[in-house]
């Protein structure tokens, strides 16, 4: 953990990724994060997304990709006495997160207006499907149609033979959409430090995705027709920038953007003769006979292991990647030793790896983090903190307004 949020608290009313995302990133930067779950239901839906969880295992990826480090706290906000404990949080607090729609919202008196009628100061910040504002402001959303799908990333990536997009790997949209709302809020932050305003911070899945491909948005606002469907690997228009299978039916991905490193790939991969061929000599010339290209490079990859490529390549000009799967990534020195991936702990001291949050401080790594909270798991410190005793939180939890 790191200590540039230290001092900072931040109530979380949230649920499944991209918000929550947002709030673990603080808490891995210091700052107090209380997790605010229902009471029934077991809590923050993603606990129980059963698209990945698997027989055995300790928690759900899903949910522990987007809450370690907080604080959990069961408490029921459909009733009053559960919003006045909500709102007794909210006055020392200073930042609010939360991600439910509107009428949620209004439901459970957790607006902006309601939030800052109670604290001026504080930072409110919400993530939406599509944005406060246009016909789908009240709509649900979620990363892989609302980010993915409808920004057009799915489109061109579908393949040229008519078959269907891909889908998304992971939470792409989620946790950055999780990382630049983190950034915002400090930004918020900052401005409330020199001026004592408070703010409300708004992000969309949908405004992720259109800013991830703003380059494709640029072209096509400029009369260009973006790329899509994806041309066929064997015939990109760039055999540098494509894909080719080793001898051990490995992918590596080359990404050769620039000319300067022509000559010395041609030469790593015994083909000299390519440097001056009319067919191949310079980019242009590699577009127009990319086909013939790619086959030649497809024959030549598949001549050797990827390990043998990796000792090839070893001093390569130009830049390219083997496709690495999640086993080797846990385990890959460059991550390891960068903090890239780093080591959570469960309180009984067994741990999982995880991806970092993406910046480092002070030239270090952030090191160990603590897992997710079990639902409630710190109910009692958190209700001891505003002043209730044992005996009146054994009463709250007999009524069901906490847990």
């Amino acid at each position: 953990m790191y200590d540039v949020m230290q001092g900072v608290r931040v109530i979380e009313v949230a649920e499944h990724t991209f918000v929550p995302a947002a709030a673990m990133i603080l808490a891995d930067w210091g700052a107090d994060v209380i997790k605010i779950e229902r009471v029934v239901g077991g809590g923050d839906a993603a606990r129980s997304m059963r698209a990945i969880q698997r027989p055995g295992l300790k928690s759900n990826p899903y949910f522990e990709a987007a809450n370690r480090g907080k604080r959990g706290l069961g408490l029921d906000l459909t009733k009053a006495e559960g919003r006045e404990y909500l709102y007794k949080l909210i006055e020392g607090a200073d930042v609010f997160i939360t991600n439910m729609r509107d009428d949620a919202c209004v439901k459970l008196g957790i607006t902006a207006a309601d939030v800052q009628k109670i604290n001026p100061k504080i930072v409110y910040a919400s993530g939406t499907g599509y944005g406060r504002r246009g016909p789908l402001s009240a709509a649900r959303g979620f990363d892989m149609p609302s980010s993915w799908t409808r920004s057009g990333s799915a489109f061109v990536q579908a393949p040229a033979n008519g078959g269907p997009p891909p889908s998304q790997p992971g939470s792409v949209g989620d946790l950055t959409g999780g990382a630049t709302l983190a950034g915002a809020i400090c930004a918020a932050l900052f401005r409330r430090e020199r001026t004592g305003k408070g703010a409300i911070v708004d992000h969309a899945l949908y405004q992720m995705g259109t800013y991830i491909m703003s380059q494709a948005l640029i072209q096509a606002s400029m009369g260009w027709k973006a790329a899509g469907p994806m041309p066929a690997r064997e015939a990109m228009p760039d055999p540098m920038l494509n894909w080719y299978k080793t001898s051990d039916n490995r992918w590596l991905l080359l990404c050769l953007l620039y000319e300067a490193w022509w000559e010395d790939f041609a030469t790593k991969v015994g083909r000299p003769e390519w440097i001056t061929d009319p067919k191949f000599v310079d980019s242009a010339a590699r577009a127009a006979n990319c086909v013939e290209m790619i086959a030649q490079l497809d024959a030549i990859f598949a001549s050797q292991t990827l390990a043998e490529w990796e000792a090839q390549f070893a001093e390569l000009e130009g830049v390219w990647s083997p496709a690495k799967s999640p086993e080797e990534v846990i385990a890959d020195p460059q991550a390891l030793e960068n903090g890239f991936v780093t080591p959570v702990t469960y309180p009984d001291g067994d741990h999982y790896l995880t991806g970092a949050s993406p910046a480092q401080f002070d030239g270090r790594p952030v090191g160990e983090l603590k897992a997710s909270p079990t639902h409630g798991e710190h109910t009692d410190d958190v209700m001891r903190e505003l002043g209730l005793t044992d005996e009146q939180i054994t009463a709250l939890k007999s009524r069901g307004i906490i847990i």
